[in-house]
């Protein structure tokens, strides 16, 4: 389906339930005798009310159940004063149904008259028709038993990684939990989601998002700096402690790192993602010689574009372009990502230790 349209009557009651659930009691909106005294003569329907039928046609109709909104932009174009019918029509106008821009019109059911427009981004999140996420019950397992671990569990690339491991993988994410993945801010609490068992595996997906901020522009460099690029070297580095203190005999630290330090993937509009990405390949060596000593290793994955997670908004354009640059004239999606890392997982070999694997098909800069 790439148009819907449903129909809403709003009754004069509307502005004062949206009051009561959103705290906008502006008198334009709420009160009868002040809006009699303005320009308007009654009152009028909150703008955010219509933004809520934008969130009712891409949850409900376009794309539907999966829905992930990325961002809504609404023009206003005539003040909506209920008792009044309204009319929502969307259409696809940019991507596919996974994701894409939904262009959207509220007008009025009997005139026609165009009240706003404007459009909406949307991705999906996962569902039944996804692999699924299994659910992870470390507090039941035994004390003996080993436990890969993954960090940026709430990411697309450590979901799906996940949903591919056996029962048992332990999820972490810094700032959120969910289905199959526990809270965990800090290394110290990362340990203590193991409770004791010992590691097998940690693939570290975990990063700051990318920054959009020139150095030469930067007001506070040492927040910073030390935001996007101290605080994830002292994490990796935390990590191969934690590997080192209760990994398993050959058990890995698998570091995920990034073409965007690579000339020419961006022209440097991520500067500080760049330098901390650029560290991956030089830590995993050193750190692959340091983990040797007690019988660990240490592999970096590296990837191009992977069509999804943070670029899940790339435009259209830029879709194209990094098509363009593959020998393959395609993304590597986040599932096809994802076997990546289950290959690495399943190379136990030392050999494999202190290696950067550059995962981009060819692609060029």
């Amino acid at each position: 389906m790439t148009e819907a349209r449903f129909t809403v009557d709003v009754d004069a009651g509307a502005p004062l339930a949206f009051a009561q659930l959103s705290g906008d009691w502006n008198p334009l909106h709420t009160s009868a005798e002040y809006a009699a005294r303005t320009s308007f003569g009654r009152p009028v329907l909150h703008g955010a009310y219509l933004t809520g039928l934008l969130s009712r046609l891409a949850g409900m109709f376009l794309p539907g159940e999966q829905c992930l909104l990325h961002g809504i932009s609404l023009r206003f174009i005539a003040p909506v004063q209920p008792p009044v019918s309204l009319t929502v029509v969307g259409k696809l106008v940019e991507g596919t149904m996974n994701q894409g821009r939904v262009s959207v019109r509220i007008a009025d059911a009997v005139s026609g008259a165009s009240y706003a427009e404007g459009h909406y981004d949307f991705g999906l999140h996962a569902s039944g028709d996804a692999p699924e996420r299994r659910t992870i019950t470390h507090e039941a397992a035994a004390p003996h038993t080993s436990v890969v671990l993954v960090t940026g569990a709430s990411g697309a690339l450590a979901g799906s990684l996940i949903a591919k491991l056996p029962a048992g993988t332990l999820g972490v994410s810094r700032s959120s939990s969910g289905s199959g993945f526990a809270k965990a801010p800090t290394i110290a609490d990362i340990e203590q989601c193991a409770q004791g068992r010992r590691i097998a595996a940690i693939v570290h997906c975990a990063w700051p998002a990318p920054d959009n901020e020139s150095l030469t522009d930067l007001t506070d460099i040492r927040a910073a700096t030390e935001f996007n690029v101290a605080a994830p070297l002292r994490e990796t580095i935390e990590l191969a402690q934690l590997l080192k203190k209760q990994g398993t005999e050959n058990s890995v630290l698998v570091l995920v790192g990034s073409t965007a330090a690579e000339p020419g993937r961006h022209n440097y509009r991520m500067p500080l993602y760049t330098l901390s990405k650029a560290l991956v390949p030089t830590l995993c060596k050193v750190l692959a010689t340091e983990l040797a000593g007690s019988s660990r290793r240490c592999v970096a994955a590296v990837y191009d574009v992977i069509d999804g997670g943070m670029n899940s908004r790339i435009s259209k354009a830029a879709r194209v372009a990094h098509r363009d640059r593959s020998p393959f004239g395609r993304i590597a999606s986040v599932d096809e990502a994802a076997d990546q890392l289950l290959w690495i997982l399943e190379n136990r070999s030392f050999l494999a230790s202190g290696s950067t694997l550059v995962l981009t098909g060819g692609a060029a800069p």
